[in-house]
């Protein structure tokens, strides 16, 4: 008699257990809110395209230490936009650049980064609000592109 009150004390401690970790779960999925800038870095003070604009003093920081070999950085595209729950959103950096962003369970996104048309790289990445991450490749004309993404406050 007692050995079943225990055992039947113990499954219902460990339904409510299972409950309540699946509603925890389920509460992570969210809409997410990303930033995604595409800048442009060189050795020149000026860069070729008259639509750039050297970037802010924090994101020069900011990519100061991954990217030393540059000293200029400027932006040339700048999008916010929303990723829904479980769902995908794409952010168009320019016309040969595209990401298309997948928010997952857990902090993390799955990203994939089309050139030209052709998905290039997929990866997942993990990110949480204030966090970031950077995709970059070499350029023409001795510089790289450099692609910033970071989780913004609602």
């Amino acid at each position: 008699m007692i050995l079943t009150r225990f055992i039947s004390r113990q499954c219902r401690l460990l339904f409510l257990a299972l409950v309540f970790s699946l509603v925890a779960v389920g509460a992570r999925a969210e809409e997410i809110k990303l930033e995604a800038k595409l800048i442009w870095a060189s050795n020149e003070p000026k860069s070729p395209k008259k639509e750039h604009v050297p970037v802010d003093a924090a994101t020069a920081t900011k990519l100061q230490k991954p990217f030393p070999q540059w000293k200029y950085f400027f932006a040339e595209t700048n999008v916010v936009q929303t990723v829904p729950s479980r769902g995908s959103n794409r952010f168009t950096l320019s016309k040969e650049c595209t990401l298309e962003i997948t928010e997952l369970e857990g902090p993390r996104v799955a990203v994939k980064l089309i050139g030209n048309g052709k998905a290039v790289q997929q990866t997942i990445k993990e990110i949480r609000k204030g966090g970031w991450f950077v995709y970059a490749g070499d350029d023409k004309h001795e510089s790289a592109w450099i692609v910033i993404v970071t989780q913004l406050e609602k």
